[in-house]
Parts: structure tokens; C-alpha cells; sequence
């Protein structure tokens, strides 16, 4: 492998979140994280995933819209080490504890899904700022499509979700977080059935390969190191040749462990290299000593498997000069048949590596190819470094822990006796916690952040309840809390909540402040997102129109007419007609899934709150009653005349009849209820016209 390489293939990891052309529709994402940043994951990725185009800094309510009106149809999940978890989420995204045994959760693995396209993006970086925006990291991406889909990359990516999810405490129980995980994975997996499969003769291969710790006696533990190797061999014959850069490493015996199995891992006989690339610390003794963040086993445990080994330093700067940690875990094999590289987030340490007992979760990708072009575009992934000319003369200052690893010393996990929390929204609110009366400790209690602090729980109410293990407690507010965090001893830590039902979450008090008008704007724009935008223009400036909504004839100023043409009712008729067509349209697009669907009629921006608003405009407003009703009317004849039609990966139109037509006969039995009382309001024409609709709509 050629020593001198630049980096040419750089870029912004967020962008690997957006949705390709044509990808449509958004379904899902779950991602795995060891550290997390919830804003970065919610105003960054997710935005990104979902084409959100306001600025949560510039558009702080157009933004809250946005994400409220596309999140409902859509499933997102971030799986985060339990030592990790626990801080403020917007509860519209599910965070997903996982406790490996005697290990870390360390894998940065997320799975994209859009109707047409799916993504599997590995990387080095946790979902965190300096992973995303300062570090020196990598990552890698698996494409598929409908005409070319990796199968097995992605069953391969599904299987070791699955897996993660299994740690989450509480999973057994039926969390409603953990079911909607696996839901989520199921539906992909039926997405892709009848995609076409990719062909294997490539010249380029990937593979998922993942460190795991046993899950079963029918699932050993799984090894990044051998699962890499056994897939090279498949290729070609072992590998010659190794070159390793990773940012962390264990103490000298713990190397000398991985660095052996390794070592007898490459060809028998013959040259065997192996090449470490390693931090180095700069002062001023550096430009005479090398003074380098690693264990000196690294260089004295090769030649004792006949294998010769060089020493190079990580750079400290991109390409650019731009000052960068070094973060990124890369592993390049070597043989005569092929290339191969491994990225992801494997330290070269015995639990990132899968040797030995204790075992991360990590996930990685492996990219083989056969010599040429393809090669060589490997090869010049790795940056251009320095070489330590005298490795045994240089200083070696051992083991380093990661930065963004919090010393486990400072801050305790969460004891393994709280299981899970979730929240229960609607009239009756409460909060469900999961216990583990065995591995609690001694005396402890629960608080409640948002809106104040207040104390939900302690070990002394516990115990007069009777030591449940599961506890449903009262909560007052109409929002929920924040956060939950434990305290024990002098120690804190935060308890994970969750939703039970998405849909019951109160909306924003900004959404119950938008009109009718408003409402059905938004649902009948072809780009919605644009009409969230105008609409927060126009409230928080305080016009009566925006050229962006609309476009109106200009004041007439002859003094011979009285009224302004905007507020006519023939101009105001004219308007809601239109918008009404554009609605039907809308609703008769394509929808991926019974989830989104449900959204799109009974979402906070949905047609369920379209008709509530038009009912309390009925009902509390000095316009006309007869107009108020009919404009009711004309809703639900919009709604009776739609006509879905589907497409490939799509909802089938038999499912979309069988839940549509069930709501619009709900929706109209509710209306009938609500309008009831103001019967003596509207004329007798008007009202049988208003119950021969309703009629129509519920048979």
C-alpha cells in the first residue's frame, strides 16, 4: 500500500442525511450513538431528513412547525448508551437505552429509510458537535434502490438494530419505545422484498461486520477483527499486509492481546507488515523525541510473529490546515488478490475489536475491491503522514481514553433497578415507571424537570405502594416533563422518557393559536413547508395577507364602492374552494404507510384539526352561521369525493379505503355531535342540505 496519500473524498457527514432525488417521502431512522447531542440529531439530522427548510435559529416557530406537522407520520429512534441517555428530547423521537454487558454501545450505525430509497450510513462520529462538525472523522454509506438493493447489507443492518434493541432494559416488557423500534425494522424489511436484489459479481464489495458481546447461546459474541479477515478470505487468501490508525488504544498487555490475534490473522509465510498510525503529542521536545499517545506493545508484539512493523503520526489538520482531533477508526488490508478497508467505529482495542471478554457493540463497513481504479480511490482515503523513523527510540506514553467519553469514575450509570419511563399523554395524563426491585439501591427518588422542578417519586412512597415493579404516577401539567433524573447516595443520573401514543401529545400553543384559513393553507400547498413559513411571516408581522399565500386583486379605491374585494364573501368563497380542490389532491397522493396516513388525517396539521377549528369558528364566532356550516359541508364533500391513487411501495388502495373511510364516518358522527347545539342558528335549508352531507359521508 502506498505510504503518501491526500485526502481527496472530504465532506460534510450531515449531508449524507439528506434525501437523495427522487428518494420521496421520508418513513424512518433509527441511529445508534455512544455520546449524544439530542439538538444536533433534532434541528440537524433530523431537519435534514425530513427537507425541513426553516432555520431553528432565524425560524424558531416556523421551524416548531414544521418539525411537529412531518415528525407524526414518521418514526425516528437514536439507540444510546445508557451511561448517555436520559437528557432532554423532544418526545416526538423515541431515545433508546442500551446496557451491554461489561461493555459500551459505541457503534454509529443509522439507518435512512425515504419511500423509494434507503440509506445505511456508517461512521467514526458519535451524533454529537465536535463528531459532526470538528472532528477528523469517516464515514461510509450503503445505498439501495428499488433496481439495486445490497439485501444483505441491509438484513445485515436490521439484525444487529434488532440486537441493540434487545439491550434495552425493559425490552422484554413491551416498551411502547422498544415496539416501535422493531416495528420500524420489520416495515423495511417487507419494503424491500420485492426490491431487485443487487448482483454479487462486483468488483466492488461492502460488508457489515460488528462486534457484539453474546446474545444467546445461538449467537456467540461476534469479532470486527475476525468477521473483516474471514470476509477478505472469501476474496483472496489472508491479508499481508495491515495498516491500522485509531485515536484510542488499551494499556500494554490489553494491546499485546489484540495486536496478536492480528498478527495471526494475516498469511503464513511471506512478508507480513503491519503498520500503526497513532497520535502524537506536539511540545517542545517533540522535533527531536516523537512523543506518541500509544502503548509501546503496538511495536514489540509483531516481531514475535515474524511480522515487521512501522509507526506513523496521525496528522493534527485537514487538508486545509483546519485544526481537526484525529477521531476516525480505519483498518486496511492487504494481499495480492485485493484491497480492503475497514471504517466505523472499532478502536484498535480488545473491546472494539471483539477480543476477548468484554465486547462493545460496534458496527463497521468493509469495502474489498480488486486492484486498479477502485483500489487506489481506497488508498487515497488515508491522509498523508509522517513516519516515525526509530519507533523503539521514540516515547511512548501509553494508553489515552476518548474525550468525549465521560469518566465513568465522575459519573455513575444509572442503577440497573430503573428500567424505563414513559409518559402517558390525553385527559387522564400519567407517567409509567419500570422497576427492578432487586437492583435498586437503598434509598433514592425521582424528579421531574419542565416548567420547575418537583419530586415524582421516592423510595419511601415505593415501598408504602407496596415495591411494584411498575408504578403509574399522576401528572398534573398539560405538557409533559422535560426530563427525569434519579438521585441515590451523592450520585445523579437521568431516566429515559418516552411516549406511549405520539398522537395524544399536546400540540404546541402556537399551533392552537392558527385558524382555519391557516390550517387548510397549509394542508392544500404543494410545498407545505413554504406555507408553515408564510403563515409565521404573517402572524408575527402582523398583516392581514402575504403575496406568499395568495394573490388578490389590488384595493379598489373608486369611492363608489364600499368594500374591499379581500373580504367579500364571494372572494372569501372563491379561495376556500380552491383550496379545498388542492386539499383533495393532496390527499390522494401516494402514501407510504397506514402511520403516515393516520398523520395526514388526525395530526396536529391534519384534517381532524382542520375540522375542529371550523367547528369552533361555527360555534363562537359572530359570521354567519349559514356560511360557517357550509363551509363544514364543503369540507366533508371534498373528503367523500377523494380518490386514492397508489404506487409502487406504496400504501395499497384496498388498506387506504379500509382506514379512510372509517374516519370520515367518525369524523362526521363527531360533527353531527358538535354542531348539535347550535342547530336554532342556521336556516332550515341550510340544515337539511348540512344532514343530507352528513348522511352521505357516514354510509
Amino acid at each position: 500500500m502506498s505510504k503518501r496519500k491526500n485526502m481527496s473524498n472530504t465532506g460534510a457527514m450531515l449531508d449524507l442525511w439528506r434525501p437523495p432525488q427522487d428518494a420521496g417521502e421520508a418513513v424512518g431512522c433509527l441511529a445508534s450513538t455512544y455520546t449524544f447531542a439530542p439538538e444536533l440529531f433534532d434541528e440537524q439530522c433530523l431537519a435534514r431528513f425530513l427537507e425541513i427548510e426553516s432555520e431553528p435559529d432565524r425560524e424558531d416557530l416556523a421551524f416548531l412547525l414544521e418539525r411537529e406537522s412531518r415528525l407524526g407520520g414518521v418514526y425516528a429512534g437514536v439507540l444510546v448508551d445508557h451511561t448517555q441517555a436520559g437528557v432532554a428530547h423532544s418526545l416526538r423521537w423515541d431515545v433508546l437505552p442500551v446496557r451491554i454487558p461489561r461493555g459500551k454501545q459505541h457503534a454509529k450505525l443509522s439507518l435512512l429509510v425515504w419511500q423509494r430509497h434507503i440509506r445505511i450510513i456508517v461512521a467514526s462520529a458519535n451524533l454529537t458537535e465536535p463528531g459532526y462538525r470538528t472532528n477528523y472523522e469517516v464515514a461510509g454509506a450503503v445505498d439501495l434502490t428499488s433496481e439495486d438493493a445490497d439485501t444483505e447489507a441491509l438484513t445485515a443492518a436490521a439484525d444487529f438494530l434488532r440486537i441493540l434493541v434487545r439491550f434495552v432494559p425493559g425490552a422484554s416488557n413491551g416498551l411502547p419505545a422498544v415496539q416501535r423500534a422493531e416495528e420500524f425494522l420489520a416495515e423495511v424489511e417487507r419494503k424491500v422484498e420485492e426490491w431487485k436484489k443487487k448482483r454479487r459479481g462486483e468488483k466492488i464489495r461492502q460488508h457489515l461486520v460488528f462486534t457484539l458481546p453474546p446474545v444467546a447461546e445461538s449467537q456467540p459474541a461476534r469479532s470486527s477483527l475476525d468477521g473483516a479477515v474471514q470476509e477478505c478470505r472469501r476474496r483472496g487468501g489472508s491479508p499481508n499486509e495491515a495498516w491500522i490508525a485509531s485515536p484510542f488504544f488499551d494499556s500494554d498487555e490489553a494491546t499485546r492481546r489484540v495486536t496478536s490475534s492480528l498478527c495471526k490473522l494475516l498469511a503464513r509465510g511471506g512478508n507480513r507488515t503491519v503498520c500503526f498510525c497513532v497520535p502524537v503529542v506536539k511540545d517542545a521536545d517533540s522535533a527531536t523525541i516523537p512523543r506518541l499517545a500509544a502503548p509501546v506493545a503496538l511495536v514489540r508484539t509483531p516481531p514475535l510473529y515474524q511480522a515487521s512493523v512501522s509507526v506513523e503520526m496521525l496528522p493534527e489538520a485537514d487538508s486545509d490546515r483546519n485544526q481537526r482531533p484525529w477521531h476516525a477508526k480505519m483498518m486496511a488490508l492487504v494481499a495480492e488478490q485485493y484491497s480492503a478497508l475497514m471504517i466505523g467505529s472499532s478502536n484498535f482495542t480488545s473491546a472494539g475489536m471483539g477480543i476477548g471478554q468484554n465486547c462493545n457493540a460496534e458496527a463497521n463497513l468493509l469495502t474489498i475491491v480488486a486492484y486498479g481504479r477502485e483500489a487506489s480511490r481506497l488508498e487515497a482515503l488515508w491522509p498523508e503522514m509522517a513516519q516515525v523513523e526509530q519507533p523503539e527510540t521514540a516515547q511512548w506514553l501509553g494508553n489515552r481514553t476518548d474525550p468525549e467519553e465521560t469518566d465513568p469514575a465522575s459519573t455513575p450509570p444509572l442503577p440497573a433497578g430503573f428500567l424505563a419511563a414513559t409518559y402517558r399523554a390525553g385527559d387522564e395524563r400519567r407517567i409509567v415507571i419500570r422497576l427492578d426491585p432487586p437492583r435498586l439501591p437503598e434509598d433514592w427518588h425521582v424528579q421531574a424537570y419542565g416548567q420547575g422542578e418537583r419530586e415524582l417519586l421516592s423510595a419511601t412512597q415505593w415501598r408504602e405502594s407496596g415495591c411494584p415493579h411498575v408504578i403509574e404516577l399522576d401528572w398534573k401539567p398539560i405538557q409533559p416533563p422535560e426530563k427525569l433524573r434519579v438521585c441515590w447516595s451523592d450520585c445523579t443520573a437521568f431516566l429515559p422518557l418516552n411516549v406511549d401514543d405520539r398522537g395524544e401529545l399536546p400540540p404546541p400553543s402556537q399551533l392552537l393559536q392558527m385558524s382555519a384559513d391557516d390550517m387548510l393553507l397549509i394542508l392544500a400547498a404543494a410545498d407545505p413547508s413554504a406555507a408553515i413559513r408564510a403563515v409565521t411571516r404573517q402572524r408575527q408581522a402582523g398583516d392581514s395577507d402575504d403575496p406568499d399565500l395568495d394573490t388578490a386583486a389590488p384595493i379598489d379605491l373608486d369611492p363608489l364602492r364600499r368594500y374591499d374585494l379581500q373580504v367579500t364573501f364571494l372572494h372569501r368563497i372563491r379561495r376556500r374552494s380552491r383550496f379545498l380542490a388542492q386539499l383533495r389532491a393532496n390527499l390522494e397522493r401516494p402514501v407510504w404507510g397506514r402511520q403516515a396516513l393516520d398523520w395526514r388525517l388526525r395530526g396536529l396539521i391534519g384534517v381532524q384539526s382542520l375540522a375542529d377549528r371550523l367547528v369552533r369558528e361555527f360555534t363562537t364566532t359572530d359570521r354567519s352561521a349559514d356560511e360557517a356550516l357550509l363551509y363544514l359541508a364543503d369540507l366533508l364533500i371534498v373528503l367523500r369525493e377523494v380518490d386514492y391513487q397508489p404506487s409502487d411501495g406504496a400504501l395499497p388502495k384496498g388498506d387506504f379505503e379500509e382506514v379512510y373511510r372509517a374516519f370520515l364516518s367518525e369524523l362526521a358522527h363527531e360533527l353531527r355531535q358538535q354542531t348539535e347545539a347550535s342547530r336554532g342558528r342556521v336556516s332550515p335549508q341550510v340544515m337539511l342540505f348540512w344532514e343530507r352531507v352528513l348522511e352521505e359521508c357516514r354510509s
